[in-house]
């Protein structure tokens, strides 16, 4: 069993054009992002099962684990318009062992659709998002021994977070 690290990184407007289309998370989307949530975690403990992984789709959009995002969340749909990737962003997630700044809650992609930087791309969607509201940073936390996220998030230039007596 391994731990987890939390990350932190500027937010900022980013320049590039997306390659794919995406759109803002939508109610709508909550059993397509449950059935990939399920999938994409399914060799994990984060939902043991389909009906735990919409519990946990359904408490993000009810703020369970901090005030939900949805105009810093996007999706991308393949061309038969199902969800493929999505990007979940908290204000602010719950608990006092995190930074005071927006929590990327989920970032997740089909099986079938990865290594094609849909990632990458919704995680710089979410800062620029997140950057032209105002906010300086944005934070997740990941297993220590996720090396693809780490090498993901590390592109981006997000860096280990340790904090300090203040911070908490």
């Amino acid at each position: 069993m391994s731990g987890t690290i939390t990350l932190i990184a500027q937010t900022s407007e980013t320049k590039s054009t997306n390659p794919v289309p995406s759109r803002q998370v939508t109610a709508e989307d909550i059993p397509a992002l449950s059935k990939l949530f399920f999938e994409a975690y399914a060799s994990t403990t984060a939902a043991m099962s389909q009906e735990d992984a919409g519990e946990i789709i359904q408490g993000v959009f009810d703020s369970e684990y901090g005030p939900f995002l949805p105009d810093a969340s996007p999706v991308v749909e393949d061309d038969n318009g199902q969800v493929i990737a999505a990007a979940m962003v908290l204000e602010r997630r719950k608990g006092d062992d995190l930074p005071a700044a927006p929590y990327l809650f989920e970032l997740f992609t089909a099986s079938s659709h990865r290594r094609r930087g849909l990632a990458e791309q919704l995680v710089r969607e979410a800062m620029t998002k997140l950057y032209n509201q105002g906010y300086e940073e944005v934070c997740l936390r990941i297993a220590e021994d996720n090396s693809a996220a780490l090498a993901l998030y590390l592109t981006l230039d997000f860096n280990r977070w340790i904090p300090d007596s203040d911070d908490l």
